[in-house]
């Protein structure tokens, strides 16, 4: 009897072992190599900053090189597809937001080359944040309501720029305009700084901005700011209005940061990856830093994240079905 117990004792135990060798050898240690972070838009502006910030304290936490790589143009999409055509092995990260995430799919997922629900699983959302809605110093119109009233006077008179169709700037005036009933020429950018520049030297009335990149030029008087698009109002910049103080009521419009990678990312990956991204955006140390970019730390684990995306692309769904606007 107590032969036939060590026998099966000792098989038991050496088939715990193959199991738990077979799962290392399907699961390898991770990270091994340096990872890719790909940032959809150009250098500069608020996205460009804050995927550098997350891309070194990833780098500093996992003790593997993280090369931040900007791919911008199209609003997001072509450093969109070059990450969903990436290999699945989690060493290539995007770093995405609202339209390019979201809104592409819902206001033309026909000519969209990638499907967000498909081709990406969700890591985590690393920032919320609100935006202000800025014009020249120089523009003749200098409150929100002379703004409104220009737009619905002068429409040829008045035009925006933004970072680039689909783009969250794009997409919040998409919703003013709407809100307002009015329409004015859009001039889509590659980034949020080379938009902001030509608003700064008058070429373009306004712009929906992000207050870490906007403020500075406030301040200096190179930009005049109407509202912005928060409940309340911002505690890094108590003196600007919200646009419903400023005479728009019950408008409010939160853009947002998160991470995927390609859908076929082992789960074990996505697990590491999501549990460092809530550690490095909820460290205390991390307050100061995304004060200074205007933004809140938000971080959502995978199964938020992807219901948030989700909640997106119906909200927008809708938006589409009410106004008729197709993002091309």
């Amino acid at each position: 009897m107590l032969k036939h117990f060590v026998a099966v004792t000792i098989s038991a135990l050496s088939l715990c072992v193959t199991q738990v060798f077979a799962q290392t050898a399907a699961e390898p240690p991770f990270p091994t190599k340096p990872i890719r972070l790909i940032v959809p838009v150009a250098t500069g502006g608020l996205t460009d900053s804050l995927g550098r910030t997350l891309g070194l304290k990833l780098q500093q936490r996992l003790g593997q090189t993280v090369v931040v790589e900007n791919k911008g143009g199209a609003g997001g999409v072509v450093g969109t597809i070059a990450a969903a055509a990436a290999p699945a092995d989690g060493y290539t990260i995007l770093m995405t937001f609202l339209g390019p995430a979201a809104v592409r799919q819902a206001l033309n997922s026909k000519a969209t080359p990638y499907n967000t629900l498909r081709d990406f699983a969700p890591v985590s959302l690393v920032a919320r944040f609100p935006l202000l809605l800025v014009v020249g110093s120089k523009f003749p119109a200098q409150t929100l309501n002379e703004f409104i009233a220009l737009t619905k006077s002068k429409p040829s008179e008045v035009s925006y720029a933004s970072a680039g169709v689909g783009s969250t700037g794009h997409l919040a005036m998409e919703l003013f305009l709407r809100d307002t009933g009015t329409k004015i020429l859009h001039v889509p950018y590659k980034g949020e700084a080379p938009a902001m520049i030509d608003v700064m030297e008058g070429r373009v009335s306004a712009l929906w901005m992000s207050l870490s990149v906007a403020y500075p030029q406030i301040k200096e008087g190179k930009l005049h700011v109407l509202g912005i698009a928060n409940q309340e109002r911002h505690p890094g910049a108590p003196e600007i209005p919200t646009i419903a103080e400023a005479g728009l009521t019950g408008f409010e419009f939160t853009g947002w940061y998160g991470m995927l990678v390609p859908a076929a990312t082992p789960k074990s990956i996505v697990q590491i990856l999501a549990k460092e991204f809530s550690a490095i955006v909820n460290d205390p140390n991390m307050r100061t830093q995304y004060e200074s970019y205007g933004i809140e730390q938000a971080a959502y684990g995978s199964e938020q994240f992807d219901q948030l995306i989700k909640s997106e692309i119906d909200k927008w769904q809708r938006f589409g079905r009410d106004t008729g606007l197709v993002i091309e």
